[in-house]
């Protein structure tokens, strides 16, 4: 049975953190693919060119991304880790003696210099760079979705925890589809990209988000259309009526037809409501002898039928939605649900430690960074050496 001796009185040691560090860790890894040596010049204008040395922000920097790839939300815990840690000390290009900043210099920068010059931004768009010349981002297809994350919110702004809300009801998900548009443009604006096809669940169908898609953007929409109009009942639905764009008329089952207005105003009208839609209604007379009327209006006199003006863009994802390729996009969409979850579990973005849209915006997009490195380091993981 051994024992240990327990001595440390040795003066002189022959140590490097290199030979120290497994050559398969994951911050290795990420080491490869992480391109800072340009972050000095984005930041020089925030940074004073007299008195005294502040921290390195490529320091911070690096140890963002400790704390953001372990889950480590805690500045003050963070700083604990990278000082006991020699994986964190060598990633953070920190020998034995140097000293690691502390907590509060975070804070200072990030809410400071870090938020101003937009660091977080620039950093998420190296690692798309990386990921662009790795191969693995090409933008035949883009997926979108949405989470929910829990965050501090005010009293007077909150919602009950007892009450129900439902976040698969479009009329709750405009923010969530003005930014996936901020998204598609930023993208195309930054990396001249720009999807062939968008993928994403009935939030995105809405006929203005549609028409945007298809009208302006020519991108396929993958994605099921909103029928806000849909009965649920036994009458006869919209789709037995067709529509005559030449004649601007549906035309029921029977050939009776349906219009916008039955007679000439002296003041021509468009007839578009607020709601961007078109009511065309049949003639009471056609109705009031129709055999077919107790399926088709039974508690009304007319039959009427609600069109958006966009329904050009809602007809194109209707017969995408036919296609194998439609199919194909549905399993695809289930891999971004798989990174919120990423998110949340591993990353431990559950829920947000800062507060407002400023904080929750840095806090997303420097975790979606680093998502991106892990990502790289482990699909790729004999990457081309980081510059110095």
């Amino acid at each position: 049975m051994g024992q240990q001796a327990g001595a440390q009185d040795q003066l002189f040691y022959s140590f490097s953190l290199e030979t120290h560090i497994p050559s398969d860790h994951i911050l290795r890894s990420i080491d490869r693919f992480l391109h800072l040596g340009a972050l000095r010049h984005h930041l020089s204008s925030f940074y004073s060119h007299t008195g005294r040395p502040s921290i390195d922000p490529e320091l911070m920097i690096r140890m963002l991304i400790i704390g953001y790839c372990f889950g480590i939300r805690s500045e003050r815990r963070l700083c604990q880790e990278v000082h006991l840690n020699l994986a964190y000390r060598w990633f953070c290009r920190l020998n034995l003696d140097d000293a690691v900043p502390e907590h509060s210099t975070f804070s200072k920068n990030r809410h400071g210099r870090f938020r101003a010059s937009a660091t977080f931004r620039w950093l998420f768009d190296e690692v798309v760079r990386s990921c662009m010349a790795a191969g693995l981002v090409k933008g035949e297809g883009f997926a979108v979705d949405a989470s929910v994350v829990a965050a501090d919110a005010s009293r007077q702004r909150g919602v009950p925890s007892s009450q129900a809300v439902d976040w698969k009801d479009p009329r709750l998900s405009t923010a969530e589809v003005e930014s996936a548009k901020t998204m598609i443009d930023r993208v195309e604006e930054r990396f001249q990209i720009t999807p062939e096809r968008l993928i994403g669940d009935t939030a995105y169908g809405t006929a203005a988000m549609l028409a945007w898609m298809v009208d302006h953007k020519g991108i396929e929409p993958h994605v099921p259309v909103w029928e806000r109009w849909q009965r649920n009942d036994d009458t006869l639905p919209s789709s037995e009526f067709r529509w005559s764009e030449q004649a601007d008329e549906y035309r029921c089952p029977q050939g009776h037809p349906l219009r916008r207005e039955w007679r000439a105003f002296k003041n021509p009208r468009t007839h578009i409501t607020k709601a961007d839609t078109i009511i065309y209604r049949s003639s009471q007379s056609d109705c009031g002898t129709c055999p077919l009327k107790e399926r088709c209006c039974p508690k009304t006199p007319t039959r009427k039928i609600v069109r958006s003006i966009h329904e050009a863009a809602r007809d194109v994802a209707r017969r995408i939605r036919m296609t194998m390729q439609y199919q194909r996009s549905r399993c695809q969409r289930k891999k971004v649900e798989m990174l919120f979850a990423h998110l949340k579990r591993i990353l431990k973005l559950d829920r947000l430690r800062l507060r407002g849209l400023t904080g929750a915006t840095d806090e997303f997009t420097l975790a979606a960074a680093v998502q991106n490195l892990r990502r790289l380091a482990k699909l790729i993981p004999q990457g081309p050496a980081a510059p110095a």
